[in-house]
C-alpha cells in the first residue's frame, strides 16, 4: 500500500517532533512519533478501557480536508484494522466484535465483508446530489432484527422490503471509531501519541483505508484458494489455469488522503451518522435499474459497474430479510460469480461459499476431488428457478429470489451428463483416491487423475419430472423437495445482468419468461411445483430466459457478463 514516504521497519519509531502550540485549529501538525504493533502485543479485553489520548490544537473538523497520513500512520492502523477484524470466535468475543450466529441479530458483523460493505455505503450520494466518501451514513433502518426464517412465529408477518440500508453496520462504524478516537484499541499498547482525529486526519480517510486494508485480506484468501480450495468453490484453477486463478495487482492499491467528513447533526454527538437521507436502490429491483443506478450514483459504466458485482460471490447470508441459505457464488472474489450466473461450464458444487454450513471443521465444503461427466469434463449445470420466502405478508409471501438448479434436477440444463459423485470417499495421504465401495457399480471405474478430477463413474441419472401443482400429502413430496431446493439464492437483478427478466408482482419477484411467469397463486392456494418439506418455501418451474441485451454504453450486458466469466 502506498503512502507518501519510504516504510521503516518493523517496530521502528519516528524521532519525536517539538510540539507547535500556535498552530491553528485543524492545521496539519507535524509527525508524531508512531510505534507499528507487534505480533507480541496483546488484544484489549471487554473490560480495558481504550486511551483517548490528549486534546490536540490540530484536531479534525468536520467539513474540512483531512490531514496527509505519514507512512507509519498508514501501517499502524493497518494493523490496527486486521486485528478488528480477527477471525477466530473466541478473539472475537474477548475483544468485543463478536455479533452472534444466525439469521437474526441486533447488531452487525466486524469482519472484511462489511468494512467492503461500509466503504461502498459511505461513497453513495444523498438524495440532495451532495455526499459521497465523506464518513458518515444514515442511521436509519439501523439495528432492525429479524424475521427469522427459522421462527414460525415471524411468518408472513413482515412488510416487503423496498429500499436497500444500512442495517448491519453500526458495530463496525463503532469499532472503526475506537480506531480513529483513541491511541491504542484493539491493541492494549498505544500506536500513538495523538488519535487520527486529534492529528487532523478525516474519519472518511480512515474508512476507505479500512477497505483497502479489506480489499488486500480478500484477495490474499482467493488467491491462496487457487492451491488449497480450487476443486468445488474457487475452480478457476481448473476451468482456467493456475496462473488466471490468481489476482495479480499490477501496482500497489493507493492510499489518498484529504477527503472531508459530513458535518453530522447527530444528537447523541455520533461524528459518523450522516444528516441527510442517502440515495438507495431498490433490493428487489432488476438488473437494467441496477446497472442505470451504477452509472447515475457513481458515474460507473456498465462494464465496470458490473464486475464491481462479483464482491457479492464473497459474503454469506445477509441477517434480518427472512432468507435462508447463503448467497450463492464460491465465498472468493472470483469470477465463478459469472460463471454461475451464465452457465458456464464448471464442476458440481452446490453447497454455496460459506464455510459454516457442513461439520465443525467446516471440511464438508472443502471438497477434494472434482465431479463434472463421466470423462472429467465440466458441464454446464446452472438453471435457475424463481423461490419464495414466508416472511412477508403478502398473497405469494416473500422475499422472493432466484435459486440454482440442482444438477441433476429434470429441468437443469444438462441432466443427463452428470457423473455420479460420491464415487471418492477421501483421498488419503498419500494422494491416492480412495473409492466407496458401497456404491458397488457406480464407482466400480472410477479413478482420479494428477489434478484430483474424478474419471470412469457412472452417470448419477435425471431426477423424475415433476408435474402440477404442489398439494400437501404429494407422493413425490421427496422429488418436489428436492428438486426445489438449493442451499443458494440470488437477487433478481444478478441474474437479470445477463439474462432478460424482470421484477413484478406483489412480491416483488423475477418475471418475464417461461418458467418465471407461471402463476404462484396463493400461499394457500400454490400453482408452482415445489415446496421445501419442513417450510413454506415455494419454487416455480426453472427459467427459459433469452439473453439480456440491454447495452447503454454500445455492449450487450450478455456481452460483458460472458467476457467477466470467461477470463479471471
Amino acid at each position: 500500500m502506498e503512502g507518501s514516504e519510504k516504510p521503516p521497519m518493523e517496530g521502528s519509531t519516528k524521532p519525536p517532533v517539538e510540539e507547535a502550540s500556535s498552530q491553528a485549529p485543524g492545521s496539519t501538525p507535524p509527525p508524531q512519533m508512531v510505534t507499528i504493533p507487534q505480533r507480541s502485543w496483546e488484544y484489549m479485553t471487554t473490560e480495558m478501557d481504550p486511551t483517548p489520548g490528549p486534546l490536540g490544537e490540530t484536531s479534525y473538523i468536520p467539513g474540512t480536508p483531512g490531514g496527509q497520513w505519514t507512512d507509519d500512520e498508514v501501517i499502524a492502523t493497518r494493523l490496527r484494522i486486521l486485528q478488528m477484524i480477527h477471525p477466530h470466535w473466541d478473539v472475537k468475543k474477548a475483544q468485543g466484535t463478536w455479533n452472534g450466529v444466525g439469521v437474526k441479530t441486533t447488531k452487525g458483523q466486524v469482519t472484511e465483508n462489511t468494512i467492503l460493505r461500509l466503504v461502498f455505503h459511505d461513497c453513495g450520494m444523498y438524495t440532495d446530489g451532495t455526499g459521497g466518501c465523506d464518513g458518515c451514513i444514515m442511521w436509519k433502518g439501523m439495528h432492525k432484527s429479524g424475521p427469522s426464517p427459522h421462527d414460525k412465529d415471524d411468518y408472513y408477518g413482515t412488510e416487503p422490503i423496498e429500499k436497500t440500508d444500512n442495517n448491519g453496520m453500526d458495530q463496525i462504524t463503532e469499532k472503526l471509531e475506537l480506531i480513529y478516537s483513541t491511541l491504542d484499541w484493539p491493541f492494549q499498547n498505544a500506536s500513538l501519541e495523538m488519535s487520527l482525529q486529534q492529528s487532523g486526519k478525516s474519519r472518511a480517510d480512515l474508512w476507505e483505508l479500512a477497505g483497502l486494508v479489506a480489499l488486500e485480506r480478500t484477495i490474499e484468501r482467493a488467491n491462496r484458494a487457487c492451491d488449497l480450495d480450487f476443486h468445488a468453490r474457487q475452480q478457476v484453477t481448473l476451468l482456467e489455469s493456475r496462473d488466471k486463478c490468481e489476482i495479480k495487482l499490477k501496482k500497489p492499491l493507493k492510499f489518498l488522503t484529504g477527503r472531508s467528513d459530513c458535518v453530522s447533526e447527530d444528537p447523541e454527538g455520533r461524528g459518523y451518522v450522516a444528516p441527510k437521507t442517502e440515495e438507495h436502490p431498490n433490493m428487489f429491483g432488476d438488473a437494467k435499474e441496477i446497472i442505470d443506478f451504477g452509472k447515475t450514483m457513481f458515474g460507473m459504466d456498465a462494464e465496470h459497474w458490473t464486475a464491481l458485482q462479483a464482491i457479492h460471490g464473497v459474503v454469506h447470508a445477509p441477517a434480518n430479510l427472512g432468507i435462508k441459505y447463503t448467497w450463492f457464488g464460491s465465498g472468493y472474489l472470483t469470477n465463478m460469480y459469472f460463471k454461475m450466473i451464465a452457465n458456464k461450464k464448471r464442476y458440481r458444487f452446490e453447497e454455496g461459499g460459506d464455510l459454516s454450513f457442513g461439520d465443525a471443521v467446516a471440511a464438508a465444503n472443502i471438497f477434494k476431488t472434482a465431479v463434472g461427466d463421466q470423462d472429467g469434463n465440466p458441464v454446464a449445470q446452472n438453471g435457475w428457478r424463481a423461490s419464495c420466502m414466508m416472511a412477508w405478508n403478502t398473497t405469494e409471501g416473500g422475499p422472493c429470489l432466484l435459486r440454482p438448479t440442482p444438477a441433476t434436477a429434470f429441468d437443469s440444463p444438462n441432466p443427463d451428463k452428470m457423473a455420479f459423485h460420491l464415487c471418492v470417499k477421501e483421498v488419503a495421504s498419500n494422494g491416492t483416491c480412495v473409492i466407496d465401495t458401497k456404491w458397488g457399480k457406480r464407482c466400480e471405474n472410477t479413478w482420479c487423475d494428477d489434478k484430483y478430477i474424478e474419471h470412469g463413474s457412472k452417470l448419477a441419472g435425471v431426477d423424475p419430472a415433476i408435474e402440477g401443482e404442489w398439494y400437501p400429502n404429494a407422493t413425490d413430496q421427496r422429488w418436489r423437495h428436492s428438486e426445489g431446493w438449493s442451499n443458494q439464492f440470488a437477487f433478481p437483478w444478478e441474474i437479470g445482468l445477463y439474462w432478460n427478466l424482470t421484477v413484478g408482482g406483489v412480491a416483488q419477484r423475477a418475471v418475464g419468461c417461461p418458467g418465471l411467469d407461471t402463476p404462484f397463486g396463493t400461499v394457500d392456494e400454490p400453482n408452482w411445483p415445489f415446496r421445501t418439506s419442513n417450510s413454506p418455501i415455494f419454487a416455480s418451474p426453472a427459467m427459459q430466459c433469452n439473453v439480456n441485451t440491454y447495452a447503454p454504453e454500445g455492449k450487450p450486458m450478455h456481452q460483458i457478463v460472458d467476457d467477466l466469466a470467461d477470463d479471471n
